[in-house]
């Protein structure tokens, strides 16, 4: 018997265990694969994306040039970039020392053309934004050990393949240079992407196409075969403005030659008369005289009239795209009247509409600083990255919220229906700092076993400074909880370690 015979022997062995049948392969259905022209060809063809790739284009262009677009973009980075915290895990206090050092190392340098981390978390919202998509890839300096930069890779650049080997999509860009950085000579200027360095990321995709659905596709139609007719209306309209109106002259055509003159001579003659009437006419205008003949009757619109639905239209245009783009007229300067209580809610459902963004922002800005890590040697855990709350539109009921908040979680707590640790993450903390300060007389009672963390690692909590362009860190949030008791007795109270603070 052959090891592979072996093999399927066992294999078939541990799914008959289970007690369930399961496939084979992994999968009982087919993988639809959008684009491919047949099963021989999928090799080297390219799956269609839902949104295709030059409707991309026309979406970047909406955000580089149409008002509206824009401004939906810049309200999406302005919400979504308040700042943000790193959380490293390490099993030193040296190596997560070290880990800060490297990391204010990379802040300032991995994006030189937006001033660091800030200005790359600002462009990986933008992205998202108009394109659903995160696109980039980290520049890796082999002999210096570290990621050197973070370059974008354009999301309408990005094509998929299907690996039907291992029922996985491998992403290429479409390049256009004739000379490729990796040598690469696909006739198709296919250049396949690495795994570890590139990262693609949607927001949102149309069943299992790998390719993001932009958010605001819904404004395209809008803004499209709405909005730019209008403003095409309008512009026409705006160059008339200089006469204060729309003028008309009608004319008496001369009279025809009875000299045998053909049609099509007489045809001419009108032509040139009017043009040259319409050139003296214009020449009047100018220099504000204007003197006719009998036969030219001159007649005058008033365009601020005539235009006073064009309003109306515009506004009703308008909302169309700010449907589409999932955002309230009162965002975007409309002068509507709204209450405060709409203006609450409006608010609340754009920060969480950025949340949704700044989620696939923090993987990506995680990767890469894993593998600057990574790169260097540096011995830690994980890295995680949070953003800073949105900035409130109610600063003082939001405060009002969160200390009701907090009595009552310390209220469950002092009460035994939870733990302190699960205590901590409800109001948006990782552990209990002090539980020493929990048990007093009119709160838990001392012969009580407060839960103790078994964690062994090292966490330090970085806050990006934004005006100093650096990572920053404060004594106070740092946690050291090695102490493990051997014996925990239930008539005692089990000794709480303070916990260590590096100097600053």
């Amino acid at each position: 018997m052959t090891i592979l015979e072996r093999l399927k022997i066992g294999y078939a062995a541990f799914r008959g265990t289970l007690g369930v049948e399961l496939p084979a392969s992994g999968r009982s259905s087919e993988e639809t694969i959008s684009g491919a022209m047949s099963a021989y060809l999928a090799s080297f063809d390219t799956v269609s994306p839902v949104v295709d790739f030059e409707m991309l284009k026309v979406l970047k262009n909406f955000w580089i040039y149409n008002p509206d677009f824009s401004q939906y973009v810049a309200n999406i980075v302005n919400l979504g970039n308040p700042g943000h915290q790193l959380s490293v895990d390490a099993r030193t206090d040296a190596a997560a020392e070290a880990a800060v050092n490297r990391l204010n190392e990379s802040a300032s340098r991995i994006y030189e053309h937006g001033c660091g981390v800030d200005g790359l978390i600002n462009q990986y919202l933008t992205s998202v934004a108009w394109s659903g998509a995160v696109s980039s890839e980290d520049v890796v300096n082999l002999p210096g050990r570290r990621v050197e930069k973070v370059v974008l890779v354009p999301v309408e650049q990005i094509r998929f393949k299907y690996d039907r080997d291992t029922d996985t999509y491998r992403p290429f860009q479409k390049s256009f240079n004739i000379l490729r950085r990796n040598g690469s000579s696909d006739p198709l200027g296919l250049v396949p992407l690495n795994a570890e360095t590139y990262r693609y990321f949607a927001l949102s995709t149309v069943e299992n196409s790998p390719y993001a659905k932009p958010p605001a596709t819904g404004a395209i139609e809008a803004i499209l075969e709405m909005q730019k007719p209008l403003m095409d209306n309008l512009k026409f309209v705006a160059t008339k403005f200089g006469l204060l109106g729309l003028v008309t002259a009608s004319l008496v055509a001369p009279r025809r030659n009875p000299s045998g003159e053909t049609e099509a001579e007489y045809t001419a003659r009108c032509v040139a008369y009017r043009s040259s009437v319409t050139k003296a006419l214009e020449s009047g205008f100018k220099n504000g005289l204007l003197v006719t003949f009998r036969d030219q009757k001159i007649e005058h619109t008033n365009l601020a009239e005539g235009a006073s639905g064009l309003y109306d239209a515009n506004r009703i245009s308008e909302e169309q795209v700010f449907s589409g783009l999932g955002a309230m007229p009162g965002f975007h300067g409309r002068t509507d009247s709204t209450t405060e209580t709409f203006a609450d809610v409006v608010y609340y459902l754009l920060t969480a509409q950025v949340q949704g963004m700044q989620r696939i922002v923090k993987r990506r800005m995680e990767r890469t600083y894993r593998l600057d890590l990574m790169l260097g040697g540096a011995d830690v855990i994980g890295v995680s990255l949070a953003f800073d709350k949105a900035h409130s539109r109610n600063a003082k009921a939001e405060a009002e919220t969160d200390e009701i908040h907090f009595r009552t979680v310390l209220s469950k707590l002092k009460n035994g229906a939870i733990s302190p640790d699960q205590a901590a993450q409800e109001i948006g903390e990782e552990a209990w700092f002090d539980t020493d300060l929990l048990i007093s007389d009119a709160g838990i009672p001392a012969k009580t076993n407060l839960a103790r963390s078994t964690k062994q690692t090292r966490t330090l909590k970085l806050s990006f400074d934004k005006r100093q362009q650096k990572y920053v860190y404060r004594p106070e949030v740092i946690e050291l909880a090695n102490f493990q008791p051997e014996r925990i007795d239930t008539e005692t109270v089990v000794p709480f370690v303070k916990k260590k603070a590096l100097p600053a």
